[in-house]
């Protein structure tokens, strides 16, 4: 007997046990003081409102006010707010607060089944379905979560996602390349190799976020190189290329359930919703502090100007954006009437199935849950339609597009248009044809899918027939008496719904129809009254410094001038982005009869952006009032003054010459083309011009694509001769 009790023990107790313990009796004794005599039990005594129910955990903002305000009918609303978000459930939670207080529980609860559990559910879900994937993957399903929370995530959270997503690609993409049987399976046929094969993989994960990966459209089409495959992924394992993805999504997602249950209509929140317009004025807030903290500064001269007055005096000014766009618009008027052109404006609207909500209230029932993106994509069509059997039929026509939301955020058409007076009823058959194709015998469409009227002189001229809504869709200039047909409201008001509107949904406002591209306009604007030799560029220059669009455009072909037949043209210059990807960059202008011989440079100063600072204030005070007299654009007008061919030829021969290099053709023309000249493997000479003359620079860095890096310009030039 005594051995056997020897030989009894207690079961050891593991050391996390015993800590766990330890610290259960020493709250034991601290909290409640049994072992402790001098210690005073204090209790709380306990309100009413304890006595009832307990408030269920993991209850959302919305739905804690309503227990705070009705315990009984919990339940019942439960089956409504638990899975909708509190951008969307604060209008029903306040409605329904204000119901129950005036009318009692059974209005209250009414307004919730006929709303949330009615109408509402069924286009919450038709609009939750456009986001989910038909087929899965293991990228869905690690990110479950966070894709179904999409809409509701802020900044920081997107931007943690988007690190988390790269991360987990990258590391799919090592373990497929350590994989022997998978990179053994792989030759070197174009469709079978391993970059193909690493190309698939990926599209198959984000097959299942329905998110596209880069060079979709390549690959679905069989023209999908291996270079291009190596670019995509270096796209698809970044995170910031991740991070611009998923605001994209997010803020389509975010709006498009705003619309789905009402926010967005006459009634609640005109074109855009209330928390879309909150954020594109702060985003506008932030991107003003942004710009008054920074600078630019020439790399050259070491010349600073603060970025905020370069921004006010470009295009990006809407002041700046109305005048240009009427600008143009009267010029079309100008030239229309030398013509004998008559003008017509016309409203192009989209079917009710692509609405979301009545005019007078009331959702439209037979809403399939477009986006107003996919609007637009319809409305394009129907004009390329319009603009195709137009073009078979010779007619031609230029003019202006204006695409504007209904109170819904649907997007409609305003198209002024010049054409011949014979053209004109067949035009408008033509077009009427295409407008009412697609459900063409529904209710209203007859009155309200087209109209197309003539424009009187008598009554005013064809720009004050699209004045306002240009000025409605930019600023509301001149516009504060003006009433919002739409809305009821003052159209100065609604101008920044719409461009948030715009912003959020990333459509295009105005579009130009025929005549000579406005970016050429831009550049010649840049040079300013310099007069150049050239018969083909000098008119179209001097009808652009002084403003005269319809002189421009004459000069440049007419308005119906095809982009092969421009007098005078963009020049570009090749450029690699961070992927490696060639990305064209404007770099002046000339005219293509001439060739590129002819081309007049207009950005050759580079700048980089510097952070303001108390010494950058002090330059900026005292450069910026000379170079605001100087010129009102963006960027600097480099452009040469001796604009002689042969005079700038002879003067780099010349330069040649002193420093010992081969005068030939051949490195005078590549000197002239503004290309570099490989002096030695660590070397490049360069022609750049100045104010004040020609200058050949001398480079130690390499050049890639005949041109030099903004951050690989030497700090001090080896060799410079000016003349």
């Amino acid at each position: 007997m005594t051995s056997q009790c020897q030989s009894f023990s207690l079961p050891a107790i593991p050391a996390k046990h015993k800590h766990s313990l330890l610290l259960a009796m020493r709250d034991y004794y601290e909290n409640i003081g049994q072992y402790k005599a001098n210690k005073k039990i204090v209790r709380t005594p306990i309100a009413q409102y304890d006595c009832g129910k307990k408030m269920p955990q993991s209850l959302s903002y919305n739905e804690i006010k309503l227990w705070q305000i009705d315990q009984e009918d919990h339940p019942f609303r439960a089956q409504y707010f638990a899975d909708l978000p509190d951008f969307l459930a604060g209008y029903f939670a306040d409605k329904y607060i204000h119901l129950l207080r005036k009318e009692g529980r059974k209005a209250a609860n009414s307004f919730l089944r006929q709303t949330l559990g009615g109408n509402i559910q069924s286009r919450l879900s038709q609009v939750k379905a456009r986001y989910q994937a038909v087929s899965l993957s293991a990228l869905a399903i690690n990110f479950a979560d966070e894709f179904a929370q999409l809409a509701t995530l802020g900044t920081k959270k997107l931007a943690n996602l988007s690190v988390e997503i790269s991360n987990y690609l990258n590391k799919h993409i090592q373990h497929c390349l350590a994989d022997q049987d998978f990179c053994l399976t792989a030759n070197h046929i174009e469709s079978d190799s391993l970059e193909q094969k690493l190309y698939r993989c990926v599209l198959k994960e984000l097959s299942g976020i329905n998110i596209p990966p880069p060079y979709l459209n390549d690959f679905n089409h069989n023209k999908l190189t291996n270079e291009n495959c190596i670019k995509a992924l270096a796209k698809i394992t970044n995170h910031e290329w991740w991070q611009r993805k998923l605001k994209t999504r997010r803020d389509f997602e975010h709006e498009h359930l705003a619309i789905a249950v009402g926010q967005v209509q006459k009634k609640a929140s005109p074109y855009a919703s209330r928390s879309c317009q909150m954020e594109w004025k702060e985003q506008k807030r932030r991107n003003q502090k942004y710009l008054e903290k920074m600078m630019i500064e020439n790399q050259d001269t070491g010349e600073q100007i603060p970025l905020d007055l370069q921004v006010y005096k470009s295009i990006a000014n809407p002041a700046i954006r109305r005048v240009e766009l009427m600008t143009r618009m009267r010029g079309f008027e100008d030239l229309a009437d030398e013509l004998g052109y008559q003008g017509a404006f016309i409203t192009l609207t989209a079917p009710a199935k692509y609405h979301s909500a009545h005019a007078k209230g009331g959702f439209v029932e037979n809403w399939q849950g477009n986006t107003p993106r996919e609007t637009q994509a319809y409305l394009c069509k129907v004009w390329s339609r319009i603009r195709a059997k137009l073009n078979r039929e010779h007619i031609q026509f230029f003019g202006f597009r204006v695409a504007e939301p209904h109170h819904d955020g649907t997007p409609h058409w305003h198209i002024l248009i010049f054409m011949r007076p014979e053209d004109i009823q067949k035009a408008f058959y033509t077009m009427w044809i295409y407008a009412m194709d697609e459900d063409g015998e529904e209710q209203g469409a007859a009155i309200n899918r087209f109209e197309f009227k003539d424009i009187d002189k008598q009554r005013g001229s064809a720009t004050g027939y699209i004045a306002k809504y240009i000025a409605k869709n930019i600023d509301g200039y001149a516009l504060e008496n003006e009433i919002d047909t739409q809305t009821g409201e003052n159209l100065k008001a609604s101008s920044k719904a719409i461009t948030a509107w715009a912003s959020r949904w990333k459509i295009r406002q105005f579009q130009q129809l025929g005549g000579a591209p406005v970016s050429v306009w831009r550049e010649l604007r840049r040079l300013k009254s310099k007069k150049v030799t050239d018969d083909i560029i000098d008119p179209v220059l001097a009808s652009a410094d002084i403003g005269d669009w319809a002189a421009y455009t004459a000069h440049q072909g007419g308005p119906l001038v095809k982009r092969k037949d421009l007098k005078v043209r963009l020049a570009y210059e090749d450029k690699l982005n961070q992927y490696e990807e060639i990305i064209k960059k404007i770099k002046g202008i000339y005219a293509p009869i001439h060739g590129i011989a002819s081309t007049i440079y207009t950005r050759l100063t580079k700048w980089r952006l510097v952070p303001k600072s108390s010494l950058n204030n002090v330059k900026a005070n005292q450069a910026s009032p000379l170079r605001a007299e100087r010129t009102p654009w963006s960027s600097v007008n480099n452009c040469t003054v001796t604009n002689d061919c042969e005079q700038q030829r002879r003067i780099i021969k010349q330069q040649l010459k002193i420093i010992g290099l081969a005068d030939n053709d051949f490195n005078v023309n590549r000197l002239y083309l503004r290309e570099s000249i490989k002096i030695n493997p660590c070397q490049h000479l360069m022609l750049t011009d100045r104010l004040d003359g020609l200058h050949l620079i001398i480079s130690n860095h390499s050049v890639k694509n005949h041109c030099i890096d903004s951050q690989k310009i030497p700090p001090k030039r080896l060799y410079k001769h000016e003349f």
